[in-house]
């Protein structure tokens, strides 16, 4: 029985293997690695832009309050109010809006917006590299 074995095997060619293969296999091996990379940064970048937006509208309600707080809006409504007085005290009006400014408010909620914007910058470099790449496979 092994010798019929043996008989059926000789004479049964190996498959040839096409030239190229090995290059095509680390190819892809390399591809889906890329693949594992990105979906992982689109993930984690996609967490952080939620996180930043909702971090931006606390940020925006307290620089709202510092604005009433500080009265900047009282003294900004002259200018529509009582524009002859602005331009005749013109120094003293910009130096009352630049004292009543909440600076801190606004460097908060500039730098949250900042965040939120490189974030989705980052996001959306690679969902188009995934989206081009899916392009040249097919």
């Amino acid at each position: 029985m092994l010798k019929v074995y043996e008989k059926l095997f000789s004479s049964v060619e190996p498959p040839k293997i096409p030239e190229g293969l090995f290059g095509k296999i680390m190819s892809r091996i390399q591809q889906e690695k890329r693949y594992r990379r990105l979906r992982r940064r689109i993930i984690i970048f996609s967490f952080g832009l939620i996180a930043s937006a909702g971090a931006i509208i606390p940020v925006f309600k307290m620089a709202q309050a510092g604005f009433a707080e500080s009265g900047f809006w009282q003294f900004f409504s002259l200018l529509f109010s009582d524009f002859e007085v602005v331009t005749a005290y013109w120094q003293s009006f910009a130096l009352s809006l630049l004292e009543t400014l909440p600076v801190m408010s606004l460097i908060m909620l500039s730098a949250a917006t900042l965040v939120f914007f490189g974030i989705l910058r980052f996001l959306t470099r690679d969902i188009k590299s995934i989206f081009a790449s899916v392009k040249l496979t097919n």
